[in-house]
């Protein structure tokens, strides 16, 4: 019984605090977004950013290889 007070006092102040509209417009503008960002790192639409991490990534390998031909050359 506790809880049930509990949860329907919790839900009064949630809704006094945010009118229905507003509540609910939050939550579907939130899951569009989450949509989206999904939608953009799946199908790859921020290409200046996968361009900028292919070539760290080239940049790591060439570091890894100048590191492990040291280590060859000082065995």
């Amino acid at each position: 019984m506790k809880c049930t007070t509990v949860f329907l006092v919790l839900s009064m102040v949630v809704l006094m605090a945010e009118p229905g509209d507003a509540f609910f417009g939050h939550i579907f503008s939130g899951l569009i977004s989450v949509g989206k960002h999904i939608h953009g790192l799946i199908t790859g639409r921020n290409h200046g950013e996968q361009e900028a991490m292919k070539e760290a990534m080239r940049e790591q390998e060439v570091m890894d290889q100048q590191a492990f031909d040291r280590e060859r050359a000082f065995a």
